[in-house]
């Protein structure tokens, strides 16, 4: 009777999708389970309920959501009732309920948790947060959620345990006291890493060979400023596509690696030859970086719009076909680089490994450590071990599915899925729309793993990389996970992948990755407003690059000593733990 009443649960869910692979063989899964626990003595359900694969007794784990701008649904359902949802309270004997859900615009999500701090508002089972660490240096102030250390040790599976492994520093931001807070949501290694990025298509015009070093990339750039690489006659482009409006450290466009070249990166904390921490913006190298920026923007290499635009005015140099270098990410060719090829027909890019500057230095930055996102838990919740075992579910079964997995070629046939009669799987709802039932809008696929508590279900750290490594290295790509990512990850992605990997030994990590100092608070803004106005003075020739030395002495005594003597000794105390 069980099994029947959880088949037809699916199947409704399901809408028409009665054959659907993951429809049977969840069907066919839940038997097995609901045998197995028929077959099993009691004595292998633990204190929490748990029998080994599912509560068996459903339990409730509250928490609250931000919807993001790739949430769809199938009509008539939403957040609170969905395939995913009630595949996990199936199988898993886990039920999420909602206390509320909010479309996260305009930092929509991070204001309501903010108000429910600052009313004092009893907080749900579970709250996942991916954004500014302030909000969860905030959450774990409160009081309200328990240390996580003895959950790990305990219910932690080992996939997880291998994942939060591979950057050591990975629980630093949430350890207080020795206490870990909250449960990272583990990405992609690597995935942040920077890349130098050319226009191949100018490259194989003017006869430009691979830059090794900084000369050899002001030759390139002199060349796409001076030899007219798009043929319209007029001296309109730029060498390198760059905005640092905000801040000298971005995520596309980026301009610290120049500083690597140096030496140091600027707005974060490098470890010295003796171990401590120091400020990357104060450091010599720093000095001999915004030499070279000053002249670059004296020889058009950058615009003279630099320094009055963020990121995205600075990719958008590239992708409207002005500028012929940028540094960015490996996975730029999925986006924004098809506004490039939309600009310009017959534009052509290709990734190249980071030039090395004047002394051999190289350094750019490392995205560490690989997580996005946080999860904290209630310290007064019934069930604090739920959210662990739902995830160890997920990297379990999802991060890394195998061959006649039911979660082989996605979460649910007709949902982010579909076969056709021959069994080729398709995935475009608008092409084959009687494949995919109950779509109110073909133009996305509705992808019920975003649903998850863990935002994108889970993530295998190494996977990417050293799939994307694979692929590059020509092999042939064997399991669901890696024939997925050759089906749908460009020849360009693959091979700047590669170079990420082949020169992963520049990354220079953030060593400081606490809650704001005590001096922090009050004089953050006050120094990073003088550090930016003398950069900016020194570029643009209004000041002498003597003023670099005025600024860091000035820096010193505002509060960046006390700064730099607070940071390490935190980086001392939580590097004993």
């Amino acid at each position: 009777m069980l099994v029947t009443i959880m088949t037809l649960s699916l199947a409704a869910c399901s809408s028409n999708n009665n054959n659907s692979p993951a429809a049977s063989n969840d069907a066919t899964k839940k038997e097995n389970s609901t045998t197995d626990n028929a077959a099993q003595p009691k004595s292998n359900v633990d204190e929490t309920g748990w029998d080994g694969s599912k509560y068996v007794e459903p339990i409730t784990l509250t928490t609250v959501k931000a919807i993001g701008n790739n949430y769809y649904y199938k009509t008539g359902e939403s957040m609170e009732n969905n395939v995913l949802n009630t595949y996990m309270k199936d199988n898993l004997g886990i039920d999420v309920k909602y206390d509320w859900v909010v479309t996260d615009t305009n930092q929509a999500y991070q204001t309501k948790i903010r108000l429910m701090l600052s009313s004092g508002d009893k907080m749900p089972d579970v709250i996942t947060y991916r954004g500014d660490m302030e909000t969860v240096n905030m959450l774990i102030d409160s009081g309200q959620f328990t240390d996580v250390g003895g959950l790990i040790d305990k219910y932690a599976g080992d996939v997880y345990k291998k994942g939060m492994e591979l950057n050591p520093d990975t629980l630093l931001p949430v350890t207080r006291d020795g206490k870990v807070m909250a449960l990272p949501v583990l990405d992609y290694a690597y995935n942040d890493d920077m890349v130098l990025w050319l226009r191949q298509d100018w490259m194989d015009k003017l006869g430009l060979q691979a830059p090794k070093t900084l000369a050899d990339f002001e030759t390139i750039m002199d060349a796409f400023v001076n030899k007219d690489p798009d043929g319209n006659g007029k001296k309109d482009t730029l060498g390198l596509a760059t905005g640092f409006k905000n801040t000298y450290l971005n995520w596309i466009a980026d301009i610290s690696w120049l500083f690597g070249d140096f030496g140091t990166l600027p707005e974060q904390w490098n470890k010295g030859a003796d171990g401590t921490l120091s400020y990357g913006s104060i450091d010599p190298g720093a000095k001999q970086a915004l030499t070279t920026l000053k002249t670059w923007m004296e020889k058009d290499y950058i615009t003279k719009d630099a320094g009055l635009v963020d990121e995205n005015g600075g990719y958008e140099q590239f992708t409207k076909g002005q500028a012929g270098a940028i540094v960015g990410r490996n996975w730029l060719p999925d986006w924004p680089f098809g506004d490039l090829l939309n600009n310009v027909p017959g534009a052509k890019y290709k990734a190249y490994a980071i030039p090395a500057g004047p002394d051999g230095k190289i350094g750019t930055q490392s995205g560490n450590p690989s997580v996005n996102g946080w999860m904290l838990i209630n310290k007064d919740s019934k069930n604090p071990e739920a959210l662990l075992r739902y995830y160890n579910f997920l990297f379990d079964n999802w991060a890394n599915p195998q061959k006649g997995s039911i979660f082989e070629n996605g979460f649910a046939e007709g949902y982010d899925y579909a076969k056709q009669a021959d069994g080729t799987v398709v995935k475009d709802p608008a092409k084959y729309p009687d494949l995919f039932p109950g779509y109110g809008d073909r133009t996305h696929l509705v992808e019920p793993i975003y649903y998850s508590l863990t935002f994108d279900g889970a993530r295998e750290p190494g996977l990417y990389a050293e799939t994307m490594s694979k692929l590059a290295n020509g092999d042939t790509p064997e399991t669901p996970y890696e024939i997925a990512t050759a089906a749908v990850r460009k020849p360009e992605n693959i091979e700047a992948m590669k170079i990420v990997m082949e020169q992963k030994d520049i990354r220079m990590k953030n060593y400081f990755q606490g809650p704001l100092t005590e001096t922090m608070k009050s004089k953050n803004e006050l120094l990073k407003k003088l550090v930016l106005q003398t950069y900016s003075k020194i570029i643009y020739g209004q000041s002498p690059i003597e003023e670099f030395d005025t600024m860091v002495a000035n820096w010193k005594k505002s509060g960046g000593d006390q700064i730099t003597k607070e940071v390490n000794d935190w980086y001392i105390s939580a590097s004993k733990k």
